[in-house]
C-alpha cells in the first residue's frame, strides 16, 4: 500500500469514527467540528487540529468577563481535547498530556456550571476510580450513574448529565474501570469482574444519601456493562442501555481492537478470548429485573437494528422498553436533545421523581 493511501484510509478511518454529529453532541461547537474535518482532511494531523481548537477556547475563556460564556469556552475547550486524545488508541505520553489538559479545562467549566458539580475520587483495588457528581437544583430524588465505552468517557457525557438534572436527578459521570481517568490516573483497567468497579459508585451514592433509588445509563460498549451491572447489583432500580452489543467479540478491525486491549490492560485483544465470555450479557440465565430503557439507532454502523433486543430478555418490569430512531446513528448522536429528554423523563418516572 502507498503511503498517500494509507494516510488517506487513516483520514477517513478517523472521520468516520468522530463524525460531526458525535462530536456536537459531546459538546463541540458545529462550526468547530466542521472546522476540524476539513483541516484534518486538507493534512492537519487529527489530535494538532483538536488541541488547536482547544487552545483557542481556553483562551476565549480567559479572556471572557461573562460567566455564562466563559463557561460555554471552557466546555468547547474541554470537549475538544477529548477529540484530540482519541488520535490514540494506547495509553502513551502524548494521549495522557492531552487528557490532562481536558480535565484542566473541564474542571473550570465544572466551577460555573449551572448545577453544581464536584469530583468524585474512589479508591478500588490498587487504584482510584474518578467522577464527576452533578448536583440537581434543591433535593434531588434519586441519582442516575452515567458512563460511555470504549473511547467516550465520563466528560462527554455533559448534556445528559444536565438533562437528569433537570427533571430533579443527580447525576454522576463516571469513568468505569479501564476508561478514562480511572484508567490514565487511577490504573484501574477491566476485566472478568468489570461491574465491581460500577457498584463501587453505588456505595459511594448509598453511603451518603442512604436509601435513594438509582439509576444507570450506558452508552455504547458502556450499555453491556451497565447491562452487567444491574443483573448482579439488584440496587439498581432502573438501566438505561444505548447502542451497545450484548455479546462481546473482538472484532475485525484494528482501531476497536486497539481500543479494547487498552480497556482491559493488555497488549493484544487477542489476549482476551478467555475474558470475554464471561461478559456476555444472557437473558434466558441471568434477566434484568429492574425497569429497562433501550435505545437504539436504524443508522448504526455498530450495533444493528433489533439486535438489542435480547437485553429485555426475561424482563417483566412494567416500565421496560425499546425506543427506536429510525435514522438513528450509532447511541443516537443525531438526536441527541431527543434523546437525552426522553432518557431522562423515563428515569424520572423510574425513580419516582415528581412531574415538575
Amino acid at each position: 500500500m502507498q503511503p498517500c493511501e494509507d494516510r488517506f484510509k487513516q483520514i477517513e478511518a478517523l472521520c468516520r469514527a468522530m463524525p460531526v454529529s458525535r462530536m456536537v453532541d459531546y459538546g463541540v461547537p458545529r462550526d468547530l467540528a466542521e472546522r476540524a474535518h476539513r483541516q484534518v482532511r486538507a493534512g492537519a494531523p487529527w489530535d494538532a487540529a483538536l488541541e488547536e481548537l482547544g487552545h483557542e477556547g481556553e483562551t476565549r475563556a480567559r479572556a471572557e468577563e461573562n460567566p455564562v460564556r466563559a463557561r460555554d469556552a471552557w466546555h468547547a475547550a474541554a470537549a475538544c481535547l477529548v477529540f484530540a486524545q482519541m488520535a490514540f488508541n494506547a495509553d502513551g505520553d502524548r494521549k495522557r498530556a492531552l487528557y490532562r489538559e481536558m480535565t484542566r479545562c473541564f474542571s473550570r467549566f465544572a466551577a460555573l456550571s449551572e448545577f453544581r458539580v464536584s469530583g468524585v475520587e474512589l479508591p478500588h483495588r490498587d487504584g482510584k476510580l474518578f467522577g464527576w457528581h452533578f448536583h440537581a437544583s434543591g433535593e434531588a430524588c434519586g441519582t442516575v450513574i452515567v458512563f460511555g465505552g470504549m473511547s467516550g468517557w465520563s466528560t462527554a457525557y455533559r448534556s445528559m448529565a444536565e438533562a437528569l438534572c433537570g427533571r430533579g436527578l443527580d447525576c454522576l459521570l463516571v469513568d468505569g474501570p479501564g476508561q478514562g481517568n480511572s484508567r490514565i490516573e487511577g490504573g484501574v483497567f477491566a476485566d472478568a469482574d468489570v461491574t465491581a468497579g460500577f457498584s463501587r459508585f453505588l456505595d459511594h451514592i448509598l453511603e451518603f444519601t442512604p436509601g435513594r433509588p438509582i439509576g444507570i445509563w450506558g452508552n455504547s460498549f458502556g450499555g453491556l456493562f451497565a447491562a452487567l451491572t444491574a443483573a448482579r447489583d439488584r440496587r439498581i432500580a432502573a438501566c438505561c442501555i444505548n447502542g451497545s452489543p450484548a455479546r462481546p467479540e473482538i472484532p475485525p478491525f484494528r482501531t476497536v481492537q486497539e481500543q479494547i486491549a487498552a480497556m482491559f490492560g493488555v497488549d493484544d485483544a487477542a489476549e482476551l478470548a478467555d475474558v470475554l465470555p464471561s461478559l456476555v450479557f444472557d437473558g434466558e440465565r441471568a434477566p434484568l429485573a429492574c425497569a429497562t430503557l433501550v435505545l437504539e439507532g436504524g443508522a448504526d454502523p455498530v450495533v444493528s437494528l433489533g439486535e438489542q433486543r435480547s437485553f429485555l430478555v426475561g424482563n417483566r418490569h412494567p416500565l421496560s422498553r425499546i425506543e427506536t430512531w429510525p435514522d438513528g446513528e450509532h447511541t443516537i448522536y443525531n438526536h441527541a436533545a431527543a434523546r437525552n429528554a426522553l432518557a431522562a423523563e423515563w428515569f424520572a418516572a423510574a425513580l419516582g421523581a415528581p412531574r415538575p
